[in-house]
């Protein structure tokens, strides 16, 4: 059959390979050959060297190596490419012959019928229509006899789409009109929802302002129109107290003896009384204890005195063991007893520290709260 003959010719496309490379074996063998006659000695020029002889004839046989490996990587694959494509197109003209004889073998009755349907798809086509949003598609029906129709001019047609097409204007018009209408309402609408919120904005502004406390100053920068040289003159006024302050300073403390003497100041000068009082009779105390302090210095002065005499005494006559164990002891009896009193000075003495100590610091409370006070009733001093 035809396709047993196609695949039988594919197959056998494989030879022609193996074909030329043989060939290029011969070629190359004859080459080489040739080459060894050229190298012969015989063909050498007359008064040339043999080592340079040599040395040219390998440099040419190189050189022609190298055009062969050339010639074999770039001409025999284009040589094996168009022998591969004129076995191609001889094979494609066998091919279509058996093609041809193929095709006159099939019954012409049914080439015939394939041509009739061939025309008929041709002739009967189905279109296919895209209808638009909100049309329908209407089964065909049968197609009048038109018996009852009646020939009009086409002018009176002409009129009447003129006329249709003008009403047809008329009423887009109308209907753009319409659109525009009920969009200008729908701005206005949105204009009038626009305006409700602002006017419920500045309302709770106006709430948010009234709510808010306003101190003196910002009141007189929001009345006042020229603040800047309101705050310069109060400015010139504040350095003109200060410096009628620094020079009535004195005055300033007669203003406060004043003070004292309304409201508290009486409560103050009792306790400033009561705290001088008890000053003083610390101060009568801590004379007292020094003047026992120096009394009792006196007698430790006198007591070392007599116990270096006795001492110069005991050393110089020469007194027994004993008389120095009781004079010892008669010594410690006496350090000790002064020792506690010197301990209980010194804890009265520093009992009345702590007493003076804390009636400083009262005064200084005192003194800074008569402060605070002064300067609430008399800022300006």
């Amino acid at each position: 059959t035809v396709m047993t003959e196609i695949y039988l010719a594919t197959a056998n496309r494989s030879k022609s390979c193996s074909v030329s490379a043989e060939d290029y074996k011969d070629e190359h063998s004859r080459l080489m050959k040739a080459m060894d006659e050229l190298d012969n000695p015989e063909h050498m020029p007359n008064g040339l060297d043999p080592s340079i002889w040599e040395k040219f004839c390998l440099a040419r046989r190189n050189k022609l190596e190298s055009e062969q490996l050339v010639c074999k990587c770039f001409i025999l694959p284009l040589y094996f490419s168009k022998y591969i494509l004129l076995k191609i197109s001889v094979e494609f003209k066998n091919n279509a012959r058996l093609v041809v004889k193929w095709i006159g073998s099939i019954d012409k009755l049914h080439l015939i019928e394939l041509q009739e349907e061939k025309i008929k798809l041709q002739v009967n086509l189905t279109f296919q229509f895209l209808l638009k949003q909100g049309q329908v598609e209407v089964e065909s029906t049968e197609i009048p006899d038109y018996a009852g129709a009646i020939f009009i001019k086409k002018s009176i047609i002409e009129e009447l789409n003129c006329n249709i097409m003008d009403q047809v204007e008329k009423k887009i018009a109308s209907m753009v009109k319409c659109k525009e209408f009920s969009k200008g309402i729908f701005q206005l609408e949105w204009e009038h929802k626009k305006m409700r919120m602002q006017i419920e904005d500045l309302n709770q502004k106006a709430q948010d302002i009234v709510t808010l406390p306003v101190t003196k100053d910002r009141q007189l920068f929001l009345t006042m129109l020229d603040y800047d040289s309101y705050m310069a003159h109060r400015i010139a006024a504040m350095e003109q107290t200060l410096a009628v302050m620094d020079k009535f300073e004195k005055l300033s403390y007669n203003l406060i003896y004043l003070f004292y003497s309304f409201g508290n100041a009486q409560l103050h000068k009792k306790n400033m009384k009561k705290h001088q009082k008890r000053i003083k009779e610390l101060e009568k105390c801590i004379s007292l204890k020094e003047q026992a302090n120096y009394e009792l210095s006196l007698e430790l002065k006198e007591m070392l005195v007599s116990v270096s005499e006795r001492r110069h005494i005991s050393q110089a006559a020469g007194e027994s063991q004993l008389t120095r164990i009781l004079f010892y002891a008669d010594m410690q009896h006496i350090s000790e007893r002064t020792a506690k009193q010197r301990y209980q000075e010194i804890l009265k003495q520093k009992h009345l520290r702590g007493l003076i100590e804390e009636q400083e610091k009262h005064l200084d409370i005192l003194q800074a709260e008569a402060e605070r006070l002064r300067s609430k009733t008399f800022p300006l001093l």
